[in-house]
């Protein structure tokens, strides 16, 4: 009833609030924080893990943002010869690589089993090696043809009857020179095995690079 009335001024109770209110309010305020701060657990095992890794994944991230930056900034030529001879040097690598691993399996077929064992998993490893070789001049075609070179890679891909033909050249060599001129017999399985090793290179290749990841990683 007195708001009401316009003959009563109450606006400097209405905006200025009493002491006691403001005392109470700021003791209300106190005690809240101090009981929050007071009965906070801590916290578990599990939780602090997933706090551990989210902070890990955090700086990781600025990191790799960081580096971005950083590449952004350099000049293009330079990155991409960079960027080439890196290529040059895994492509070259990868092929050592699988001769070499091809050349330790060649010889412990020799010593475990036949020279017909050898002999079949060499010409896989001749396989292996040649689809490589297309392998890395398809890339190369990308490289300067751009994406004529990619339509022509998806229409015909010549590489993946390097299989097909190691097939035929086991049932030609085992149907004709084996049973009319008597040479060794050729086996399937260790011709595909030799075909394959340069999965275990691209393999090793891939462990050794992320090794080199984390060794890195450890140092920083």
């Amino acid at each position: 009833m007195s708001l009401d009335s316009m003959e009563i001024d109450l606006t400097e109770k209405l905006i200025t609030p009493s002491k006691p209110m403001l005392d109470a309010e700021v003791g209300e305020s106190k005690a809240s924080v101090n009981a929050s701060q007071k009965w906070r657990p801590a916290p578990t095992r599990r939780e602090q893990e997933k706090w551990d890794r989210a902070a890990k994944a955090a700086t990781g991230g600025s990191e790799v943002l960081l580096r971005e930056t950083r590449r952004s900034q350099e000049d293009p030529n330079i990155l991409a010869a960079r960027s080439e001879e890196q290529y040059l040097k895994l492509k070259d690598k990868l092929q050592f690589l699988t001769l070499g691993i091809g050349g330790v399996g060649i010889v412990s077929a020799y010593v475990s089993y036949s020279p017909e064992i050898a002999a079949s998993y060499g010409a896989g490893l001749l396989g292996s090696l040649m689809y490589l070789r297309m392998l890395g001049n398809s890339v190369d075609s990308l490289r300067t043809d751009g994406p004529k070179a990619l339509i022509k890679g998806a229409v015909g891909q010549p590489r993946l009857l390097v299989p097909v033909v190691l097939v035929m050249i086991y049932n030609r060599w085992n149907g004709i020179l084996s049973a009319e001129y008597g040479l060794m017999h050729l086996e399937l399985i260790p011709m595909l095995v030799g075909f394959f090793t340069y999965k275990i290179a691209t393999f090793a290749q891939a462990i050794e690079e992320a090794v080199a990841i984390v060794g890195k990683k450890t140092e920083t």
